[in-house]
């Protein structure tokens, strides 16, 4: 019988009881092809010896160093010996998919998380060979879940011999890397950390018994896959367990009831920055955290005052998180020329920057649009030829004057009409504007004459522009700095409060859908925002909305209602990148609105990722990834660091990918799989795949490029971008990036043509989730990849792709490939045969292994296939699950 400490931790220990379902640990459990190891590809340590002591060429605090050393010389390990493709936890038994690796490695970074809080509330932290010795245990304590035979018997599901511990103890090197731990220690962990009525205490070292507090407490965090379940008593207990001089320590957590993308990591940190110092970071989740705090920390009350703290905590974010918020130049490329001859800005822009910042992105796109060499339209060469015949000089015929004539007209509308119309004042707009660009009397006197002969504001333009331009342009007030200097000195002489007066009219709106968002969204150890009277601005009510009028005030990304009209919802092509394509409830016959309705939020998101990104156009999959089952704030940053290579010009070579995918087994990855390759790292030949920026095109690019990781945490989202010949092949190569990407990256994705998520991470459970609009692939992947189908949905398309290369390297073929597997009985055997009949059979003979994987993996249950054995399962009993 399970003795009555169990009651205790037995709900997140990996411990199963007579009483527990079957276990599927060793069903085809592909948690991620090379698992979560990160760390191989983020830093090099090829010059580092395994034989000397980590930590005493690293730099940071103890945990880091013991977490860094992990990543870089354990992990790779572990992937290397298949237990990517393991299971630690599964959806077949009502958890959520999380592999053999990933539950090790989140177990590892939560406890040097913890050691690395834990005297700030009395305990006494581990020193770093206590640390390490807990993590090499640790690494060992699932091992009775690699044997799927062994482990369906209850009974004996951990009599497992000394000598299979040895073989992974010698394999993962760990007596070096924990030089104080003997075999033995190793053997009791695996035998006996369990809370159960099987595990085998009379093996138990010293030792081992010394650390089985900490083992424990790794388990217990690994396995919560939402804040709330880590924020409980239980684990709390742990805690103490684990560090007996700890006193009055508990578990709290904020969540959010909504997720975007950037605008969730930011956000999720001005709550962290609003709750205080007293709350310690101890996991970050995609829509939350998990912390330590004082069980003497008052709770803090959710009122407006609360609200309005994170309202400007997230303002101080967003305006400290990108370049382009604090540097004009960068800025400069999220504006956009428009039709009327004005330089158009997102009122994002004026709350993420600052009136100031977008003023001078205004002058220096003017004056870098100031081109002498290049010549006016006939229609701008009209107006100028009218204006001229009222001013004392000529304007000249080029783009020079143009590009001025613009920001003087961006400046006008954007900064200042609204100075005007908030004082008192009957200035003219015109002579106001000539007053603020320093325009002399005699120049502004012909442009009111211009006025009242010309139609100098026909179709929406403000003709006027072109005079005060070539003014300037005569002064030769054409350098950018000294331009804007000019224009803050005479909007300074309109009205001292300028930069508030255009802010406020500009982004009041902003902050009022804001602030209702952050009432709505934030929940803290469960309460939510409690006003003390109604709200001045409430949301609209998204479900009377959207049957009461047809496109009614609901955001067609996310169904959320607005604090303002209709009209305040119309998001511009510019601004959503979607060509105006994308709805989630628009019917199909009521055709695409120019402008999509989208609620603030939404629209903020957007012009996040517009700063964030490179790529602008419409047409693209969205692959959105969840962390698996949380960071650590020191694997967010490692993690962050990943994510960055995926910008720019980077580039992925699919070919080469879906060699590297067939490549990966429980044997690890070759090195030398491709061609050229050198490293001396076992993985390098699938990141040189995922990474190519020799053979590969650019596809994918995250969308976050040049944030701080630092001012927000919790999600990312890519694009995919690859040019298509038609939709099906498009998302055939989009999902099996999507799945080769997380795989290694160890992380959770949904792939959808929304580019705001349409569920949460903890609203689904499987490995991967394929939205609607895909029915061509969905009889190929299916509408979700579970853990225990990810290797094999993997492998199937990988020989996929190497049998289409292998015949014509014609993209637009694979919907035909595709059709194959659907309708042939042996899909590899028909395209193979197809592929030796175009030539002498050259090519067919290297891809005989890919035509054998695509007719086993095709029209066939993933499910019926062992990770551990090609040729299918040895019982049709199962193993216990956790709990």
């Amino acid at each position: 019988m399970t003795d009555d400490s169990s009651t205790t931790l037995s709900d997140f220990s990996d411990g199963d009881s007579p009483e527990s379902p079957p276990d599927d640990s060793s069903d085809e459990a592909a948690g991620g092809v090379l698992g979560d190891d990160i760390g191989v590809f983020l830093d090099s340590h090829s010059d580092d010896s395994s034989d000397e002591p980590t930590g005493e060429s690293r730099d940071g605090t103890v945990e880091e160093r013991v977490l860094e050393a992990f990543e870089d010389e354990i992990a790779p390990r572990l992937v290397d010996a298949g237990w990517g493709f393991e299971a630690a936890k599964s959806v077949e038994f009502g958890k959520t998919d999380q592999s053999l690796v990933n539950h090790v490695r989140n177990g590892v970074a939560a406890l040097a998380r913890v050691n690395q809080l834990i005297e700030s509330f009395g305990g006494v932290p581990y020193d770093e060979s206590g640390v390490r010795d807990a993590v090499a245990l640790f690494t060992i304590h699932d091992l009775h879940k690699l044997d799927r035979e062994r482990d369906s018997d209850s009974s004996e599901r951990f009599d497992i011999p000394r000598g299979e511990v040895e073989q992974y103890v010698e394999e993962f090197d760990l007596l070096s890397w924990a030089d104080a731990l003997e075999l033995a220690d190793f053997h009791s962990c695996a035998v006996d950390h369990h809370d159960s009525w099987a595990a085998n205490p009379a093996t138990s070292t010293h030792r081992f018994n010394d650390y089985r507090p900490l083992i424990r407490l790794a388990d217990a965090l690994a396995s919560q896959a939402t804040p709330e379940a880590a924020a409980t008593g239980r684990v709390a207990d742990a805690i103490t367990a684990a560090y007996p001089n700890t006193t009055g320590v508990t578990l709290r957590s904020h969540r959010l009831d909504d997720v975007k993308g950037v605008l969730t990591n930011l956000l999720s940190a001005a709550v962290a920055e609003t709750l205080g110092p007293a709350y310690h970071r101890l996991l970050l989740y995609q829509d939350g955290v998990v912390y330590l705090v004082s069980e003497d920390e008052p709770v803090l009350e959710l009122d407006d005052e609360f609200v309005s703290a994170v309202f400007g905590a997230l303002k101080r974010n967003v305006r400290g998180s990108h370049a382009a918020y604090q540097d004009h130049r960068e800025l400069r490329d999220n504006l956009t020329v428009r039709s009327h001859g004005f330089y158009g800005i997102n009122d994002q822009e004026f709350f993420y920057a600052g009136p100031e910042t977008v003023l001078r992105a205004v002058t220096l796109y003017g004056a870098r649009d100031a081109d002498p060499s290049s010549d006016p339209t006939d229609s701008m060469a009209e107006s100028m030829a009218g204006l001229e015949t009222h001013l004392p000089f000529e304007i000249e015929r080029t783009r020079e004057p143009v590009g001025l004539a613009r920001a003087v007209y961006t400046v006008k509308r954007s900064f200042v009409d609204p100075v005007l119309a908030a004082t008192d004042t009957d200035q003219s707009s015109l002579a106001a504007t000539c007053e603020v660009f320093g325009v002399d009397d005699a120049v502004r006197a012909g442009l009111e004459r211009a006025g009242e002969e010309l139609s100098l504001t026909a179709g929406g333009k403000w003709d006027y522009s072109y005079g005060v331009g070539q003014a300037l342009l005569n002064e030769g007030v054409t350098d950018d700095e000294q331009l804007a200097d000019r224009v803050v000195a005479g909007l300074t002489e309109l009205a001292d409060d300028w930069a508030e007066i255009v802010e406020t009219e500009r982004a009041s709106e902003l902050k009022s859908e804001l602030t209702a968002y952050v009432r709505d969204a934030v929940v803290v150890d469960g309460q939510t925002v409690e006003s003390g009277e109604e709200p001045e601005n409430t949301l609209t009510d998204a479900f009377e909305e959207y049957p009461g009028s047809h496109r009614g005030k609901t955001c067609v990304l996310c169904n959320r209602g607005t604090t303002g009209t209709k009209g305040d919802m119309k998001a511009s092509k510019s601004l959503t990148t979607l060509q105006a394509g994308y709805s989630n409830h628009i019917a199909v016959d009521a055709g695409k609105p120019d402008k999509l309705l989208a609620c603030y939020p939404c629209q903020i998101e957007l012009s996040l990722r517009e700063t964030g990104s490179e790529r602008r156009e419409g047409g693209r999959l969205w692959l959105h990834f969840v962390p698996d089952y949380f960071y650590t704030p020191v694997s967010w940053a490692r993690y962050s660091r990943f994510v960055n290579n995926f910008s720019g010009e980077a580039r992925t070579e699919l070919g080469g990918l879906a060699e590297t995918v067939l490549a990966v087994g429980d044997g690890g990855v070759d090195a030398d799989a491709r061609p050229g390759d050198t490293t001396d790292d076992p993985l390098g030949s699938y990141i040189a795949s995922l990474v190519d920026s020799e053979y590969g095109r650019s596809m994918i690019e995250t969308l976050d490029q040049g944030f701080d990781t630092g001012s927000g945490y919790g999600t990312r989202t890519f694009g995919y971008f690859k040019p298509k010949d038609n939709n099906t092949e498009f998302q055939f190569f989009g999902v099996f990036v999507a799945l080769a990407l997380a795989s290694y990256a160890g992380l959770r994705v949904t792939v959808s043509e929304s580019p705001i998520p349409d569920v949460r991470g903890r609203d689904f459970q499987s490995y991967a989730q394929i939205g609607a609009g895909f029915s061509q692939v969905h009889g190929f992947y299916g509408t979700e990849v579970r853990l225990s189908e990810l290797r094999s949905r993997l492998d199937a398309a990988a020989a996929l792709i190497r049998l289409g290369y292998g015949y014509t390297r014609d993209d637009a073929l694979f919907a035909k490939y595709l059709r194959a597997t659907r309708n042939k009985p042996l899909p590899g055997a028909y395209l193979l045969k197809r592929l030796a009949q175009t030539d002498d059979g050259s090519d067919a003979a290297f891809l005989l292994e890919e035509a054998r994987v695509l007719d086993e993996e095709s029209g066939t249950t993933p499910t019926t296939r062992s990770s551990s054995d090609p040729d299918g399962p040895t019982t049709d009993t199962e193993p216990t699950t956790d709990t």
